[in-house]
């Protein structure tokens, strides 16, 4: 994402959301890499799974297209992640596995943002000050929807690969409550998809989501995008807010 980014940074309107030095996540993850499994941790990387090579496929036909600006929504739903609920996973990572302070937890860890708060207002003004035609509009806002949807598929992943590793009986049954309900939201959400789907081929005037949009009336894009991330029923203690 970072690089696509980079490439697109003379974009007039990606250029709004460009924060290269102080969001940028690829030398912070590095060193928690480094941290879990030494120096030469490049050569004890895993193949990309499915679902991750799914979200990396969406992020350069975001990159390649006519439209580059839906690149917009992976920024969003990425950096102001990690700037919300992201912050949450790092006390937790901390606590759980008993990290030394400020070790193998950076990529949470934004040094140059002083206020976490006062940036991402920043950032939404910027995402409101963003024009593009009114079908850009509605491609970003779906790019934010499915790129949710496929950070959720990434965690069913990694759920899988953690199957029949010792856990506490705590922690088993926080995991299990977690994962009833990501597969809950997914399933729900990919319900509603097919639903207004079949919906738009009966009626060529929906859209997919149209109801849940005009629901909402937005009035810029910043209330679009939240609309749309905060779509699947996740329970609001569990969910990566942005």
């Amino acid at each position: 994402m970072e690089k696509a980014l980079d490439d697109h940074k003379d974009n007039a309107q990606l250029a709004l959301i460009y924060f290269p030095e102080e969001l940028s996540r690829k030398k912070a993850l590095e060193e928690d890499l480094e941290f879990f499994n030494g120096p030469d941790w490049r050569e004890l990387l895993h193949p990309v799974t499915p679902a991750q090579q799914k979200y990396i496929d969406a992020i350069q036909d975001c990159a390649s297209s006519p439209q580059p600006e839906r690149l917009v929504a992976h920024s969003y739903v990425r950096y102001l992640g990690d700037l919300s609920g992201g912050q949450v996973l790092a006390k937790r990572l901390q606590k759980y596995n008993d990290l030394p302070e400020d070790k193998g937890v950076a990529y949470y860890h934004f040094a140059l943002i002083e206020d976490n708060d006062q940036f991402k207002e920043m950032f939404r003004k910027r995402l409101n000050q963003v024009e593009v035609e009114d079908e850009v509009r509605q491609l970003i806002i779906e790019e934010a929807k499915e790129s949710f949807l496929r950070t959720i598929e990434i965690f069913e992943e990694f759920d899988q690969e953690l199957v029949g590793l010792p856990m506490t009986k705590e922690e088993q049954e926080e995991n299990l409550v977690i994962l009833e309900q990501n597969k809950a939201a997914l399933a729900a959400a990919k319900k509603q998809q097919l639903q207004q789907r079949d919906s738009s081929v009966e009626n060529n005037s929906n859209n997919t989501y149209a109801g849940l949009l005009t629901s909402f009336t937005p009035t810029n894009l910043w209330n679009s995008l939240l609309g749309a991330v905060r779509h699947p029923a996740v329970d609001p203690a569990e969910r990566v807010d942005a």
